[in-house]
């Protein structure tokens, strides 16, 4: 990958609905270029398209943090268990004090607090759990590639 590869990706990580046009006169290289370049890019670095939401608009108001600490020998378990609740946008597997690290979204703080009590505390493996309740995003973007 190179600085030409970087600029196409940091162009359609702005906008994935941009054209090959577009992308072309912004960076100044031929279409033809950007079309070889981007099928390269979506066999071996795109992963998917998709779109960014504004998620109060579709009722979901409310957006938490939630770090876990797991049984070591069912941390794989966990891991799956809460990557099946679609609630639940992401998990990752973290060092410290705490295993794992998720982000889930909910309609009202009643409603948080049921999939935290009823779903996420009755996974086997779960022991321990810290709730933080985002009160502003600040920032939610993916970061840019060229520096």
């Amino acid at each position: 990958m190179d600085q030409l590869d970087l600029a196409i990706l940091n162009s359609m990580m702005k906008n994935s609905r941009i054209t090959i046009s577009q992308i072309s006169k912004e960076i100044d290289v031929p279409d033809a270029t950007i079309s070889n370049r981007i099928k390269k890019l979506e066999n071996n670095v795109i992963r998917a398209y998709t779109m960014i939401l504004d998620w109060q608009k579709v009722g979901l108001d409310i957006t938490a943090m939630i770090i876990i600490q797991t049984e070591s020998e069912k941390h794989e378990f966990v891991k799956e268990e809460l990557s099946r609740l679609i609630e639940v946008s992401e998990v990752y597997s973290i060092s410290g004090e705490y295993d794992i690290l998720i982000k889930i979204w909910g309609q009202s703080i009643g409603k948080l607090n049921e999939l935290i009590d009823d779903k996420i505390r009755s996974i086997d493996g779960v022991e321990d759990l810290t709730e933080m309740i985002v009160m502003e995003r600040v920032k939610e973007d993916s970061p840019s590639l060229i520096t």
